[in-house]
C-alpha cells in the first residue's frame, strides 16, 4: 500500500512540474543524436569525449550562424510572404481551376472559407509553432537545453547506470540487453531521417526552383523533406502545398508535372535510396505505420506524429523481445550464468581452477584449445566456453 502511495505521489509531483521537462527532453534528443559523432570524433583523432563535444558544438554553432546569415533570411522572407498572402495565393488557386474547368463560384467566399477550415484543420500560423515558441520564449530555455544534451552526452554511461539501479537486480541483464537493441534501431532510424531530410530537400529544391520557378521555392523545399518523417501523410502534404503554390502562380497546366516529380522522387527514395542505404530499419507493416501515425496526431498532434513511428518501433523491440515471433531462431541467453539440468555448481569454484600458477586448457565448441592465464574467468563470462572440469560433468557459462 504505501509503495503504491508513493508512486502515486511522485506521478503527480512530476504532472505538476511538467512544464520544466520539454527543455531536458530536447537535450536529451539533441544528445542522442551527436552521440555517435562524439564517439567517432574521439576514437579518429584519439581524444577524450569532452573535447570531442567540444569541437562538435563550437563546429554545430558556427555552421548554424553560417547557415544562417546564408539562408535564414531568405526562409524567414519566404515563410512570411507565404502565410501573409494565403489567402491571395488561394484565390489565384481557385481562380486558374475554375478557368480552367469552367467552374460557377465566388471565389473571394470560397477562398475564405477554404483558409478558415485549413486553420481550423491544422491550427493558426503562429500556433502551429508552438513547441518552437515554448523553448524559445526565454534565453534560460534555449541554455537549458544546450547545457543539459552536453552533460547527456559526457554523463551518458553515468546516467544510463543512474537509471539502471532502479530495475531489479534479476532484470538488469534483460534490460541492458533490450536497450542495447532499440538503441541500435533508433540511431539507424534517426540518422536514416537525417539523410532522407537533405536529399528530398535538395531533390524538390532542384525541381521547384530551376525546373517549374516556383516562388517560395526553398521553404516548401525544406517543408517537404521536414514531412518526410510523416510515413503517408507527410509526403501527401508535401505535394499538396508544392501543386497548390505551383497552380497558383502558373496555371493548372503545372499540377501534374511537379505531381510527378514529387512521385518520382519518392518512387527512387523508396525502391533505391531506402533498401540500399538505410534499410527497413523498424520493420513495421505499413498498417501498423498508419494506425501509430493516426494514434500520435489523436494523442499529441503534430509533435505526435513525428514521434509516432520511433516509439511504435520501440514497443515493437518490447514486444519481439518478451514474446519472440514464432519463426524466430532461438535466443541465447546473454551473459548469464547456465548449469545443466540440476546441476548449480557455484562460479566461486572457477577461481581456484584457475590461476596464473596453473594455466589450464579450454575447449570451445570441442575445437579450439585455448590456453589462459590469469583473468580467464572474465574471458570465459564474457566469450563463453565449455568448461571441463575434472573428475565433473561439464557445464556451460554462456555469454
Amino acid at each position: 500500500m504505501i509503495k503504491w502511495l508513493a508512486i502515486f505521489i511522485l506521478v503527480w509531483f512530476i504532472w505538476l512540474i511538467r512544464e520544466v521537462f520539454p527543455p531536458f527532453i530536447v537535450g536529451g534528443i539533441i544528445a542522442y543524436l551527436l552521440l555517435p559523432f562524439v564517439s567517432w570524433v574521439s576514437s579518429i583523432f584519439k581524444i577524450h569525449a569532452k573535447v570531442a563535444v567540444a569541437i562538435i558544438y563550437v563546429g554545430a554553432f558556427a555552421g548554424i550562424i553560417y547557415l544562417s546569415n546564408a539562408f535564414g533570411g531568405n526562409i524567414m522572407d519566404q515563410a512570411s510572404n507565404l502565410v501573409t498572402q494565403r489567402h491571395e495565393i488561394m484565390t489565384n488557386l481557385l481562380e486558374q481551376v475554375s478557368t480552367s474547368y469552367n467552374w460557377q463560384i465566388d471565389v473571394e467566399e470560397t477562398a475564405t472559407e477554404l483558409v478558415s477550415d485549413l486553420e481550423s484543420w491544422f491550427g493558426k500560423p503562429g500556433e502551429i509553432v508552438h513547441l518552437g515558441e515554448i523553448l524559445s520564449k526565454s534565453l534560460l530555455s534555449v541554455l537549458v537545453c544546450i547545457v543539459s544534451s552536453i552533460y547527456f552526452i559526457v554523463d551518458s554511461e553515468r546516467v544510463g547506470k543512474f537509471f539502471l539501479r532502479f530495475v531489479p537486480v534479476e532484470s538488469r541483464e534483460t534490460v541492458v540487453q533490450l536497450s542495447g537493441q532499440m538503441h541500435i534501431m533508433l540511431s539507424k532510424y534517426i540518422r536514416g531521417q537525417i539523410f532522407l531530410i537533405i536529399l528530398m530537400s535538395c531533390v524538390a529544391y532542384f525541381f521547384l526552383h530551376f525546373v517549374f520557378h516556383v516562388k517560395y521555392a526553398l521553404l516548401l523545399a525544406i517543408v517537404s523533406g521536414v514531412l518526410e518523417i510523416i510515413p503517408v501523410l507527410g509526403p501527401l502534404l508535401a505535394i499538396s502545398m508544392a501543386v497548390i503554390v505551383g497552380v497558383a502562380q502558373h496555371g493548372t497546366q503545372v499540377a501534374l508535372p511537379i505531381f510527378l516529380c514529387y512521385w518520382l522522387a519518392r518512387l527512387i527514395e523508396d525502391y533505391l535510396v531506402i533498401p540500399r542505404f538505410i534499410g527497413h530499419v523498424v520493420e513495421l507493416h505499413p498498417l501498423a505505420i498508419i494506425m501509430a501515425v493516426l494514434c500520435g496526431e489523436v494523442t499529441a498532434g503534430a509533435l505526435g506524429m513525428l514521434i509516432a513511428i520511433p516509439v511504435a518501433a520501440a514497443l515493437k523491440e518490447i514486444l519481439d523481445f518478451i514474446y519472440p515471433p514464432t519463426d524466430a531462431p532461438p535466443r541465447e541467453p546473454t551473459g548469464a550464468y547456465k548449469a545443466m539440468p540440476d546441476l548449480k555448481p557455484d562460479l566461486k569454484e572457477v577461481p581456484p581452477i584457475i590461476s596464473s600458477d596453473s594455466p589450464v586448457s579450454l575447449e570451445k565448441d570441442n575445437s579450439e584449445k585455448i590456453d589462459t592465464e590469469a583473468g580467464a574467468v572474465e574471458k570465459i563470462l564474457r566469450d563463453g566456453y565449455f568448461f571441463l572440469e575434472p573428475n565433473a560433468v561439464p557445464y556451460i557459462l554462456l555469454n
